[in-house]
């Protein structure tokens, strides 16, 4: 998926826009889609910011460059380098403007739909949850990965709520956050599947199964009791 620079993160830190090298990944991606015959039988929408001017951009699988595009997506600031397209535009994760991007997922199905949003039924996984987590790296690259994870999951639990009081006629069935720290900061980006991806695995089934079992819309109806808590209220009036 990606590897170090020659000389290693520190050109990466001194000559480069992110510390490893992900040409790995964009060339895997090429051969993985070269593989299904340019062929995408789901719709989907990868996001990235533009460095330049701040925007929200959307990619679909119609995209020009597709793996370039999910590169993009995939560029966590500092850590991944920006990705630089025609025309002068450079591109970074998408997560910098916008957390859980569940506009696009309405409108995608909408285009199979049509208008009518009662059907169209959603389930939403997020990767951070309530424990996510001691801080054990107190470095100051430690420290900005810690500050975007915790930023990151508030919003996102922000986002999520405003986003289902907009759409009321759509389905909300299953929301799955992990009960536990999936990993640190840093082993986000490690693919090692015996001490990493595996165990995460196995907590995304355990997690998902716990859901399930619970019943359709439970978490968001546990969503809304928060919201209408008389001591939120009372702390913040303004949300009320």
């Amino acid at each position: 998926m990606y590897k170090n620079w020659w000389f290693g993160p520190i050109r990466g830190l001194i000559d480069k826009s992110g510390l490893y090298d992900t040409s790995y990944l964009y060339r895997f991606l090429q051969k993985y889609f070269k593989r299904m015959g340019g062929k995408m039988y789901r719709k989907m929408t990868v996001a990235s910011a533009d460095v330049n001017s701040g925007a929200y951009v959307l990619w679909d699988e119609t995209a020009s460059d597709l793996p370039k595009a999910v590169v993009s997506s995939a560029a966590i600031p500092f850590i991944f380098p920006n990705q630089k397209w025609s025309g002068g535009r450079v591109e970074m994760d998408g997560g910098t403007v916008y957390g859980t991007n569940l506009v696009s997922a309405v409108n995608r199905c909408k285009e199979i739909v049509g208008d009518d949003e009662s059907k169209i039924t959603m389930d939403i996984v997020v990767t951070q949850g309530h424990d996510i987590g001691s801080w054990d790296d107190r470095s100051s690259r430690g420290t900005q990965l810690r500050f975007k994870e915790v930023k990151e999951y508030h919003d996102s639990i922000s986002d999520i709520y405003t986003f289902k009081q907009a759409f009321p006629d759509v389905k909300f069935r299953y929301y799955v956050e992990p009960t536990g720290p999936l990993c640190k900061a840093l082993e986000m980006i490690d693919v090692t599947n015996k001490t990493v991806t595996w165990p995460m695995q196995m907590q995304g089934r355990k997690d998902g199964n716990a859901v399930v079992q619970l019943g359709e819309g439970t978490m968001f109806k546990k969503m809304d009791e928060w919201n209408e808590s008389p001591d939120l209220k009372a702390q913040f009036p303004e949300l009320t």
